[in-house]
């Protein structure tokens, strides 16, 4: 079974042991760094290749749910300290949030960093203040910007807060199969400061179209004249072509002759 146990985090594989279960239900799973809440995602599927980590129990009652918030006013008052202490131990990174397990044991700080940080001392000091184990657990931007929400160049609210699934990693050939590379990367990239995530929708028809269309600079023919193509309309499936003279001319993909 996928399950999400907090809004910034990626989907993760749990065994389950309830009879009846159903998606978007609220469960208590048991994990190796304590009891928590998490919403099921997807029933009797797992993520291929991840581990499975922890065992679903039981649906949350109502005082589950009394008990997590209960906890709000510690869990705000641990971000303010681990945001503090970070600041003055100067290590680079921002804390995003703080979550403590159901059974009160333990305490998820969530934070952003460029790279590996060393947060030892800062989990020293946290855990002998608040008397609980102490998990720092490093997400991207782009879990950041799923957990605040937004809208983005399009319109539309954020592809990353929309779709529950998992993230997909974005690339450059992404954009560069779909011809808009050369715009940099400002203007493809989302509010979170990566390749926008809808990059990764067409990129595989796009892959396939331009196995059909010549590559730029390939020599070709048009009504008997040589040229050379310097563009690609792989929607369209034309080509435009510099002709000797210095001319152009946009021709449709059936009319070329290499």
């Amino acid at each position: 079974m996928i399950v999400r146990f907090f809004d910034w985090d990626q989907p993760k594989n749990v065994a389950c042991s309830i009879a009846s279960v159903q998606r978007d239900d609220v469960v208590v799973v048991e994990h190796e760094w304590g009891t928590f809440l998490a919403k099921v995602l997807i029933i009797e599927k797992n993520i291929e290749g991840e581990e499975v980590l922890g065992k679903a129990v039981r649906k949350a009652e109502k005082k589950d749910t009394e008990t997590i918030e209960s906890y709000q006013k510690k869990e705000v008052e641990i971000f303010n300290e681990a945001k503090n202490q970070a600041r003055e131990l100067e290590i680079p990174m921002k804390i995003i949030d703080v979550r403590i397990s159901l059974d009160g044991s333990c305490a998820v700080i969530a934070f952003v960093a460029d790279g590996r940080v060393d947060f030892r001392k800062l989990v020293k000091n946290i855990s002998t203040k608040y008397g609980k184990s102490v998990r720092f657990q490093q997400i991207g931007s782009r879990d950041e910007a799923r957990r605040c929400g937004g809208y983005g160049i399009c319109g539309r609210e954020l592809c990353c807060k929309k779709f529950p699934g998992s993230l997909k990693s974005i690339t450059t050939d992404m954009a560069r199969c779909q011809l808009i590379s050369h715009r940099g990367s400002e203007r493809i990239s989302g509010l979170c400061g990566r390749l926008m995530c809808c990059l990764s929708f067409e990129a595989k028809q796009y892959q396939e179209m331009l196995k059909e269309m010549p590559e730029r600079g390939t020599k070709v023919k048009v009504e008997g004249k040589e040229g050379v193509v310097v563009d690609v309309m792989v929607l369209s499936k034309k080509v435009r072509v510099e002709l000797p003279d210095k001319t152009f001319a946009t021709v449709e993909l059936k009319e070329l002759q290499k």
